[in-house]
């Protein structure tokens, strides 16, 4: 009788451990299904990470774009750029849209209508290392695609635009 309990409890553990197991498996595959499919992807200069374009929306005459970064390296951080110069505001964030080429938009203080700095964490566990967003003057409606440029990162072209 002591043989048949302990293989019973044997039984019982090994089950639980297979339902809990096909359980995290059910959401780690949940969980990827949910995130949106990149619409461009393009590697952080040093490539820790690789950033993607998951939303391009023209909504009247703003495009709003936004991006992630998914980590390539695991625990290392990275300042992608750390302040917007002048410089930077007028040579290294744009899209170009036909054959235009589109600045951030800013806000009432002259303040460029994005991320002031960008900080990415990378990590084995998380599947984001960090997130960017930038507005920008809406290219004309017969223009579907754009490409964007910011700092330390590749081009990312053939973004395909959703109007709203």
């Amino acid at each position: 009788m002591l043989i048949v309990t302990s293989i019973r409890k044997t039984a019982a553990a090994c089950a639980l451990g297979a339902c809990m197991t096909l359980a995290a498996i059910g959401q780690a595959a949940f969980a990827q299904a949910d995130a949106p499919v990149p619409l461009a992807t393009g590697m952080v200069d040093s490539g820790t990470a690789e950033g993607q374009v998951i939303e391009a929306v023209r909504n009247g005459d703003i495009l709003s774009i936004k991006m992630r970064f998914k980590p390539i390296v695991s625990s290392k951080s990275e300042m992608v750029y750390s302040a917007i110069t002048q410089n930077d505001y007028e040579n290294s964030f744009y899209v170009v849209a036909g054959n235009k080429k589109y600045l951030l938009l800013k806000d009432s203080n002259d303040k460029p209508l994005t991320n002031p700095k960008l900080l990415i964490r990378t990590s084995k566990d998380s599947p984001i290392a960090g997130t960017w967003h930038g507005k920008f003057p809406a290219p004309p409606k017969e223009i579907t695609e754009v490409s964007l440029t910011i700092p330390g990162v590749e081009t990312l072209d053939a973004i395909k635009i959703t109007d709203r």
